[in-house]
């Protein structure tokens, strides 16, 4: 009777690995939803905190894995309008704030290229008392047509709105 048990596991393990390894994985998604039903997403990398990263002033992606964003709607960002679709999705860190960049290009393995920037947007600074451990990216849904982003690293959140249009 236990080889059987043992056998359909591991034929269960076999048949679907992302169910077994899942809990080790290091992306995520943080979705919103809109008052409407439309949501966005933002996929991104679960970095572990290290006192070198990120660079400061410079386009961010966590381990070097871009993050992609992802809209059924119309966003508003910064008086920009960004139609629904998919985005690349970078952070720059500086000491005082953070800006977020939404970024046309969504080619596999593509460097940042600034010119591909459709919108930025300056996010609002707060300090944590404990030291988050890894990034963790979460979204507030505060208003009909808008979704508040909170990213936690290290001992720093940042925050900022992102609108529906």
């Amino acid at each position: 009777m236990r080889r059987v048990v043992m056998i359909l596991l591991l034929a269960g393990a076999v048949a679907f690995p992302s169910a077994v390894f899942a809990q080790n994985s290091p992306s995520s998604s943080a979705v919103c939803t809109f008052t409407d039903g439309n949501q966005i997403s933002l996929r991104y990398n679960r970095a572990k905190y290290s006192k070198d990263q990120p660079p400061m002033g410079q386009p961010w992606s966590p381990d070097g894995v871009r993050m992609d964003l992802f809209t059924q709607t119309a966003l508003n960002i910064s008086n920009t309008i960004i139609p629904a679709g998919a985005y690349s999705f970078y952070f720059i860190p500086e000491k005082d704030a953070w800006t977020f960049v939404i970024n046309k290009n969504v080619t596999a393995g593509a460097p940042y290229n600034q010119q591909g920037d459709l919108a930025r947007k300056k996010m609002s600074m707060e300090k944590l008392e404990d030291a988050a451990p890894r990034l963790n990216i979460y979204f507030g849904h505060l208003a009909p047509k808008q979704c508040t982003m909170r990213v936690d690293y290290g001992k720093v959140r940042a925050v900022g709105d992102i609108n529906e249009q």
